[in-house]
């Protein structure tokens, strides 16, 4: 995650960056784009302007001070622990560079399933496992549930 701030940062100031648009057409900065289920035309096409470019920052930094918080917290099952925290942050990190709709639903309902477990792992301390167990399946379903609801939302406007 480190790595991730520093280069946003370079990024940041090499200049450049705006949190305009020019006529109300979106101006990337930079751009990634390459078919990945044509059948269905659906493509991996990640772009970054100046206003996502501040997101990948803002979660860098939170994903850095995330690490150093739960540094000597986090107890048991370490590697699990940050295995999670860095899938949830590349989740968070595509849903604020993904331009394609399904893509960003993919990003979305991608960082989902570990907070599942950050839930239920690493909950709450003075509740019991089985409490956070349960509030991690109700976090879940409602979840899936809204993710349903956006999922048929995209299909709407395609």
């Amino acid at each position: 995650m480190g790595l991730t701030l520093a280069l946003s940062l370079q990024l940041w100031l090499q200049g450049g960056y705006s949190l305009t648009q020019s006529a109300g057409i979106p101006q990337w900065q930079s751009e990634f784009d390459m078919p990945w289920i044509p059948r269905f035309g659906i493509s991996i096409h990640l772009a970054i302007d100046g206003l996502s470019l501040l997101m990948v920052v803002l979660t860098g930094l939170l994903g850095v001070l995330a690490v150093l918080c739960s540094w000597k917290e986090i107890e048991k099952y370490q590697g699990f622990f940050h295995l999670n925290l860095m899938w949830i942050l590349g989740g968070v990190i595509g849903v604020f560079l993904a331009i394609d709709m399904f893509l960003f639903f993919f990003f979305w309902e991608m960082m989902l399933v570990p907070m599942y477990f950050l839930i239920a792992l690493w909950g709450h301390k003075a509740s019991d496992g089985k409490t956070r167990i349960t509030a991690a399946t109700k976090f879940f379903i409602y979840t899936q549930a809204s993710g349903l609801v956006m999922l048929i939302a995209i299909q709407a406007l395609v």
